[in-house]
């Protein structure tokens, strides 16, 4: 048993990490066609995991309704539409899909309006991060104080004090550009390191 919950699917995401990675290097169409096929299966696996998140949700708020929570209606309203969207989404599959007037419908009047109450309270938490941020508690700090407000108001009077705007722009270009930079490869490289190590066997999520 312990040979296929551990050494079986690890034996086989390492020979298929092994190949898509010698496929997207080597230009030989064979591995490349095959190196497709894999990363195909890989997106229909996803899709089939997508479904399985989807029974799951169901589980979770069916168990709140009869266990009878303090957010049970909550979870009776999500399952309401969510039964709702599908049955639509399956209707109209047919007559085009999420282009169809009624799914166009949901998502101009449904979900553009939901995406915009989160953004607008992302909107609230940014600003008390950066005032959490900005209190002067050292030099670090008053230094990014100072250069959040240089930034604000070459933004701000771009066309009273020219001045600034020109300063604003050597920020956003040198030193910021430069840490977005510094921040990209660092991912980059994390990204590297952990596909090494699932190629190695030594992280096995597949495993658990």
């Amino acid at each position: 048993m312990a040979i296929l919950k551990r050494t079986l699917p690890a034996a086989l995401a390492i020979a298929v990490g092994l190949f898509v990675l010698v496929s997207l290097l080597l230009p030989v169409p064979l591995l490349g066609a095959i190196g497709t096929y894999f990363i195909d299966a890989a997106v229909i696996i996803a899709a089939f995991a997508l479904f399985l998140g989807l029974i799951n949700v169901v589980r979770v708020h069916v168990g709140q309704v009869r266990e009878r929570t303090k957010t049970w209606p909550y979870s009776v309203l999500l399952l309401v539409v969510l039964v709702v969207v599908v049955a639509i989404g399956l209707i109209f599959s047919l007559a085009g899909g999420p282009s169809a007037p009624a799914m166009r419908w949901i998502f101009t009047y449904l979900l553009t309006p939901i995406q915009a109450t989160l953004g607008a309270l992302l909107a609230f938490l940014i600003v008390i991060a950066a005032y959490r941020l900005l209190r002067l508690r050292n030099v670090e700090s008053a230094v990014l104080l100072i250069v959040a407000l240089l930034v604000l108001s070459g933004q701000a009077t771009a066309g009273l004090l020219p001045a600034m705007a020109g300063v604003r722009s050597w920020i956003m270009d040198v030193p910021v550009l430069a840490g977005v930079r510094g921040i990209l490869l660092g991912v980059a490289l994390g990204t590297i390191l952990t596909g090494i190590r699932l190629l190695l066997g030594v992280e096995r999520p597949y495993g658990d």
